[in-house]
């Protein structure tokens, strides 16, 4: 057979030829494969969460631009290594109600040498005054009214105004909208909380629409903002009150605080940033926010002590209780102070007196930080040289010693005896039985009037020139 395009072509063999066997290319092991094959994937997460953290890294560092201030603050000032006050603010800004009702009030203070928290929720109907003779308003009353009176030095203001009430110098304050708060939720996929009653109102005016039960389930941002928010009731429900309130506003930042570092919060820190960034004001430099966040992003929640300040109703107003109000100041402050050591004994911490913490209360209380005391020597039954609780002058001094009273910080104290000396004094003998009088020693020392018994350096007494026998009245 020719080629017939070309006919000087010689014929073509009709013949395949001789076959070639193909090398077969070696397999692989199954354990060859898998490490390979795991290799990729590990390769591919690497650079995956490497991707990721730098894309977290480049929007954090753009948020906190864009919310912190451009201060620059001093190492010694540094959140990582001096306690620091602050006070966070819920506000109202709804287009729907056109206020800025700052709703939510708490102070805060933090201490970095034991990573730990004192927070106080301070009731928004609390009867407040800017002036000591002035008019009466509501606490959630002071913010909006420095922020458009004069906006330029609003929060200054605001600092100065609570920090007198709270008696704590606030470092910095923050504010962040209702809106930003229900973003923030959702991002974490919703809280599980703890509804302690039926919840049910509606305000068409403003949108408002409550419907929530009793027990326990997760809310997503709008149920958790009813949930804290829920006061009032206009459809057959029990109406709840201001400091019930606070206590919601607490159970919910708790478990705010326990998302954020789970997995899914680590996961959810992106939309989280978003709604911060877009609802927040601050007056905290960017640099503090910085360390704020490397310092206390790793807080248990077992470190973080919850107040909620209680009161009596009297419209329109809620009358604080000054005792716990004292408490409050006395555990902010004591939160800022570098050398004070918390209780490690929750069980020594005094129950309020609203009752929160006690067994029928239901809740717990984190133990109040208290300065640790000095060390005090206990005091000895036997005659020692030490100062001892003074004696009555109108009982016979008795050459015994008859132990049947308690001093009021539990330790027994002679009666009828004098002041033990810088000497110790002969053992007494063994105490009398029931009923008889005290058996006298040997050598019986002479009896002396009552105003008479004086101590002297050698702790003798001093006799008088005319001994007198006073009738016993020690029992």
């Amino acid at each position: 057979m020719s080629d017939v395009t070309n006919p000087n072509s010689s014929p073509i063999s009709a013949g395949i030829g001789p076959k070639r066997k193909l090398r077969k290319k070696p397999k692989w092991p199954l354990w060859k494969k898998i490490t390979v094959t795991s290799g990729i994937l590990v390769l591919m997460f690497i650079i995956g969460i490497g991707t990721y953290v730098g894309f977290l890294y480049s929007k954090t560092d753009s948020l906190i631009k864009k919310v912190g201030t451009t201060e620059v603050v001093p190492p010694a000032q540094s959140a990582k290594v001096k306690p620091l006050s602050i006070l966070l603010m819920g506000v109202d800004s709804r287009e729907e109600t056109g206020t800025l009702n700052s709703d939510v009030i708490m102070a805060v203070t933090l201490n970095p040498e034991t990573k730990s928290a004192t927070v106080v929720s301070l009731p928004r109907d609390v009867e407040m005054k800017l002036k000591k003779n002035g008019e009466s308003h509501k606490a959630n009353y002071f913010y909006p009214h420095f922020t458009l009176t004069e906006p330029e030095t609003a929060m200054k203001k605001t600092k100065d105004f609570f920090g007198s009430f709270f008696e704590v110098k606030f470092d910095y304050m923050a504010t962040i909208d209702f809106e930003g708060f229900k973003q923030i939720v959702d991002e974490l996929g919703g809280l599980t909380l703890n509804v302690d009653m039926d919840m049910r109102y509606v305000d068409n005016w403003d949108g408002t629409d409550i419907n929530l039960k009793k027990g326990v389930q997760t809310l997503n941002g709008k149920q958790t903002l009813d949930f804290i928010r829920y006061r009032k009731s206009n459809r057959n429900t029990a109406e709840s009150t201001d400091i019930a309130r606070n206590e919601r506003q607490q159970q919910v930042l708790n478990e705010i605080v326990k998302e954020l570092k789970s997995v899914g919060g680590v996961a959810s820190i992106g939309g989280i940033l978003d709604a911060v960034g877009n609802n927040m004001k601050t007056d905290i430099p960017s640099s503090q926010i910085y360390d704020l966040i490397t310092k206390y992003i790793t807080i248990d929640t077992q470190n973080i002590e919850f107040i909620s300040l209680t009161g009596d109703w009297v419209s329109p107003y809620i009358v604080l209780v000054d005792e716990e109000v004292e408490k409050a100041r006395e555990a902010l402050n004591l939160r800022l102070d570098p050398n004070w050591m918390p209780s490690m004994n929750p069980t020594n911490t005094p129950k309020n007196s609203s009752g929160i913490g006690s067994e029928e209360d239901g809740r717990s209380v984190k133990p109040t930080p208290t300065k640790t005391p000095k060390q005090s020597v206990r005091p000895s039954e036997s005659p020692v040289p030490t100062r001892t609780p003074s004696f009555n002058p109108s009982i016979k001094p008795s050459p015994t010693t008859s132990i049947n009273k308690e001093t009021p910080n539990g330790t027994q104290r002679p009666t009828g005896s004098p002041r033990p000396t810088d000497k110790p004094t002969d053992k007494p003998n063994d105490k009398p039985d029931a009923g008889k009088p005290p058996v006298e020693t040997t050598p019986k020392p002479t009896e002396v009037p009552r105003e008479t018994v004086k101590p002297d350096g050698g702790g003798k007494a001093v006799p008088t020139p005319k001994p007198a026998t006073v009738p016993d009245s020690s029992n």
